[in-house]
């Protein structure tokens, strides 16, 4: 089966087509990334340089753009219209023959009724929860904690859900976001969960939890999407004669005045680290914290996993997905540090416990595969849109 895929910038996609081309399905990748990126890409991922094509020229404006004092989220969304629409149409001129056409969240519009014209199938493929779901919850939470609000442009509202419709089938990496899909009245047996998976090479335990303080460690973006008010505010909360949070990852701009209003005392800041060096955070601390609002299924939680280190989530991250509450971590409501902050202080009060969800998070991640599996399930779903694109010609 020959598979065409598009992205934005890496995402899971590069992994699935690492996987796609050892399986022999992979005939292109259309990225955004810059081509020395792609080079890097090829090299580390053994993707033949060829099958990988750039266009990375609005992205770079945008990225340039950012840069400069005058450019603003208004001019950055209107240039994120241009961009969509000339990056899906570049996409559909350049579209070679396959089976099926995976196109990640708002490249695929036009590439997508070129594949099904050709009797091809079309995967629309989201990462995180539905769009319009997703505009509301973070208008919400920035109205919440009083914070200048820039809505998705209603043009890419529009053009994902109009994807949704022209799509075969539509994938996404958990039930959370499957429920909001159907919340926003896709019909459900349109929609297939595929979990990502994780490395098994690359992240496993290396060291030990220090036996001298209790410590929690975060991946990712500081950010409001990421829940960092509430945990935050829980962490404050939390009672512990010796506690540390690690910061691993960029913070915000737009959050540091509310970080700095509600303290960040005992919280180490560690900014972006190489890749390669994120095990060794996981793998130290005696639990990772995600208390997201919206996301698709953070793949840290996985790579937490794989490192032997319990997870504190909530259901927002898509963790459901992943791994079962009171197994290999705890699940919390999402806004709510009163329940994070009694998660903390489980997992630090209870030796034995911690150590149960240790081990168990080792023997549910070789559980999940990898990421062969993921790609196994997403070719899996080719073959059922292609089906289904020939049943109705």
């Amino acid at each position: 089966m020959k598979i065409v895929q598009s992205t934005w910038v890496r995402y899971h996609h590069i992994d699935l087509a690492r996987e796609l081309h050892e399986m022999g399905h992979l005939e292109r990748i259309f990225t955004s990334l810059p081509w020395w990126k792609a080079d890097k890409e090829s090299r580390e991922q053994h993707v033949p340089r060829g099958l990988i094509t750039c266009n990375f020229l609005m992205e770079g404006v945008r990225r340039m753009g950012g840069k400069l004092p005058f450019y603003s989220k208004g001019t950055d969304a209107k240039l994120a219209v241009i961009h969509t629409k000339n990056y899906s149409k570049w996409i559909a001129r350049n579209l070679p023959d396959c089976d099926a056409y995976i196109g990640i969240s708002g490249s695929g519009l036009h590439a997508g009724k070129v594949a099904k014209s050709r009797g091809a199938g079309y995967i629309m493929d989201r990462g995180s929860s539905q769009i319009r779901h997703a505009d509301r919850i973070l208008r919400e939470e920035h109205l919440k904690w009083n914070l200048p609000w820039n809505p998705v442009h209603p043009w890419l509202i529009e053009n994902e859900e109009a994807e949704a419709n022209e799509a075969s089938l539509i994938t996404v990496p958990s039930h959370f976001v499957k429920q909001t899909f159907i919340h926003q009245g896709t019909a459900p047996e349109k929609i297939r969960v595929v979990p990502y998976g994780v490395s098994l090479q690359e992240f496993h335990p290396v060291q030990t939890p220090p036996d001298n303080c209790f410590r929690l460690v975060f991946v990712g973006q500081f950010s409001l999407r990421k829940g960092v008010p509430y945990l935050l505010e829980a962490f404050k909360a939390f009672n512990h004669p010796n506690k540390e949070l690690v910061v691993v990852g960029n913070v915000s701009d737009e959050i540091r005045p509310l970080i700095n209003s509600i303290g960040t005392e005992h919280v180490k800041f560690v900014g972006i680290v190489p890749r390669a060096e994120v095990k060794r955070y996981l793998s130290t601390a005696h639990a990772l914290v995600l208390p997201s609002i919206e996301e698709g299924l953070a793949l840290v939680q996985a790579q937490a996993m794989a490192c032997g280190c319990p997870v504190i989530a909530t259901p927002n991250t898509g963790s459901e997905t992943l791994f079962s509450n009171e197994k290999e971590g705890l699940i919390v409501e999402a806004r709510n540090p009163k329940a994070l902050a009694a998660a903390f202080t489980r997992i630090a009060d209870d030796l034995d416990l911690r150590n149960e969800m240790s081990m168990a998070c080792l023997e549910r991640v070789k559980m999940l595969g990898g990421w062969r599996r993921y790609a196994e399930g997403m070719v899996a779903v080719a073959r059922e849109a292609k089906a289904l694109v020939l049943s109705t010609q």
